[in-house]
């Protein structure tokens, strides 16, 4: 007998041999309670209602909190937006303060920013908390020119992000082209001070080339610091979000 087909006997046998041990369960009975889930047909339940109204209501007072006036509809969109151009430039503005110095530039990831659109009128709390729900904190890298090249190719390929007023660049075969930081040509041999989420210095959103980077870090959440400057810095006028193009 070869060697194959005696293989194939001894499977043949475990197989049989572990069919006949086998054993089977039946179900002689069962008792069963079928519940229709209707949500037309659900009530309120009173006591929950009153157990949570207080907290409710102190919740609602904090998140209806008004921070200022938007001029007009702020829309998220690529390469550029209103709403990506206004949030870029704050992280800039709050990251020189924060950070005691100044960064070059201030990017935010795209689908970090939570709405589609925050609407004309009122800005409150709410809405920050709505914009930028994560628990992301705002920290500053110093990247060498390579790294920063790395960073602005990761946006290009992406189709753009956010970015504050003081960068420009183009996109070309989804490469970062034309840059321009702080109105001068992009140097390799430069090193540059960037303020950005956590999230993405610590690799993600395909940044893995920042993981390694030392970062700068007050411990202290994005949305919490928006609302801290704009309590500190009450707009006295309507907000006009910036529409101008960054990325071109």
């Amino acid at each position: 007998m070869s060697i194959k087909r005696l293989l194939y006997l001894s499977i043949t046998v475990l197989l049989l041999t572990g069919c006949s041990k086998k054993q089977y369960v039946h179900v002689a009975d069962i008792d069963t309670d079928y519940i229709r889930v209707n949500k037309y047909a659900a009530k309120e339940d009173k006591t929950i209602k009153e157990m949570i109204a207080p907290y409710k209501l102190q919740l609602d007072a904090e998140m209806n909190i008004v921070l200022g006036e938007i001029a007009e509809d702020m829309v998220k969109s690529r390469p550029n937006s209103n709403l990506g151009n206004w949030f870029a430039d704050l992280l800039q503005t709050i990251a020189n303060i924060e950070f005691d110095g100044y960064v070059d530039f201030a990017v935010q990831n795209y689908g970090g920013l939570r709405v589609p659109v925050v609407a004309k009128g009122d800005l409150t709390v709410g809405d920050i908390y709505e914009v930028m729900p994560f628990d992301n904190k705002l920290v500053v890298l110093n990247l060498n020119g390579e790294k920063t090249m790395m960073l602005l190719n990761r946006i290009a390929d992406y189709g753009g992000w956010p970015i504050s007023s003081n960068l420009t660049f183009g996109i070309k075969d989804d490469k970062a082209i034309d840059i321009m930081i702080k109105g001068e040509p992009f140097d390799v041999k430069k090193s540059y001070r960037v303020a950005l989420p956590d999230y993405t210095a610590n690799g993600g959103d395909r940044c893995t080339f920042l993981k390694e980077e030392p970062q700068e870090d007050n411990d202290k959440m994005i949305r919490d610091l928006i609302i801290e400057y704009f309590n500190n810095n009450p707009p006295t006028e309507p907000i006009v979000a910036p529409d101008s193009k960054r990325i071109k």
